[in-house]
């Protein structure tokens, strides 16, 4: 398993250095995790309909080949790109998104914070201050010939004003989070190092090996 930190990289290339990556798994090399960030832009997923955009944006909107509905990315929200081979693991996409999301759990206790899951919709939820729960954590996944691509996001310290232009994962009348709103300073950095010790990919044995 090798991790990736690519920094603040620009999203194109980031799918780019995805896709290659999922060939190179396919073809047997090692898999691999990818670290980044990336400057404003809008997500939009397979599941993305119109009425999802509340007013449209002035920063770029994508149209990636990963599941769900649409997204924010900007800097100081950690974006996250395992590829793993779920086929050679014996996964299947149900465990796989249950991982992804007990892994955000895991990486959120560290810092004092409660995730949980909800009936809401995939991803990983807080309490906020009034006591509801607000998105902090998402999840979004494509896979080609059993190998992953995409993966998940966590908001840490990125503007979250950029999510009253859309309908969060096309979840009507949902809030959303973030480490630092919840009133905790920590930084990229140290996060990605919690995901890295947390990681349930380096811990779990791919059969035949």
């Amino acid at each position: 398993m090798r991790f990736i930190d690519l920094g603040l990289t620009k999203y194109p290339i980031a799918l780019i250095d995805m896709d290659i990556a999922v060939k190179n798994v396919i073809y047997g090399e090692d898999e691999c995790i990818f670290f980044t960030q990336h400057e404003a832009l809008f997500s939009a997923g397979k599941s993305f309909e119109k009425r999802d955009f509340i007013k449209m944006p002035h920063c770029p909107i994508y149209y990636p080949n990963r599941g769900g509905r649409i997204t924010v990315h900007s800097p100081g929200q950690l974006v996250i790109y395992p590829i793993i081979n779920l086929k050679k693991r014996n996964i299947n996409i149900h465990d796989y998104v249950t991982l992804l999301e007990n892994w955000i759990i895991a990486v959120l206790k560290d810092f004092g914070i409660v995730g949980k899951t909800s009936d809401k919709g995939v991803g990983v939820w807080v309490n906020n201050a009034n006591n509801t729960d607000a998105k902090i954590g998402f999840i979004g996944i494509h896979v080609t010939h059993g190998v992953t691509s995409h993966g998940l996001c966590v908001n840490i310290s990125n503007d979250l004003s950029f999510f009253e232009f859309i309908v969060p994962c096309g979840l009507s009348n949902i809030t959303v989070s973030s480490i630092s709103k919840l009133g905790i300073i920590e930084s990229i950095e140290d996060v990605v190092s919690s995901f890295k010790r947390h990681c349930p990919f380096s811990s779990l044995t791919i059969p035949g090996t």
